[in-house]
């Protein structure tokens, strides 16, 4: 699925960037490790940290602090940071909680996944996946790749 996304973006002269949290730089991974990807992947920052978050992405600590990082706010908000540092015309973001304990009323395993196109309304999805870690963060990386397709192709 991810060659297809390449190539539709390839051929209508698009780009995409991605800003990730739980899924670590594994989402960018899905991307960069298809030869060619370069013609239209302009780059990802991975937030880990809200200070990343503010500071890479230009999100408010406060907008963070009411909604905290695992939210789909957070989620639009870095949708917003990634294009305007990259100019790109699509954005993918993913924040969540991949393991651990539940956060405030967030449990293990709920990850955001959002799709922006430039200049247009964000599309945010709320997932609640099972697994260990490595299994949620392998999960949200698909299902937002996933998730891009179906608004790519519709």
């Amino acid at each position: 699925m991810t060659k297809l996304i390449i190539e539709i973006l390839r051929k209508s002269k698009q780009t995409l960037s991605i800003a990730e949290s739980c899924t670590g730089g594994l989402l960018s991974y899905q991307f960069t490790k298809i030869n060619g990807v370069s013609d239209i992947f302009i780059g990802s920052v991975v937030s880990y940290q809200n200070i990343a978050k503010s500071k890479m992405l230009n999100i408010e600590s406060s907008l963070i602090d009411v909604y905290s990082p695992y939210s789909r706010e957070v989620v639009d908000a870095m949708l917003n940071g990634i294009i305007e540092l990259t100019d790109s015309t699509f954005a993918i973001a993913t924040s969540g909680l991949a393991s651990g304990s539940s956060f405030k009323n967030i449990k293990v395993g709920t990850v955001f996944i959002g799709i922006k196109k430039k200049n247009m309304q964000s599309v945010i999805i709320k997932n609640e996946f099972e697994g260990k870690r490595e299994e949620v963060q392998l999960a949200a990386s698909i299902a937002a790749v996933e998730l891009f397709y179906r608004i790519l192709t519709k």
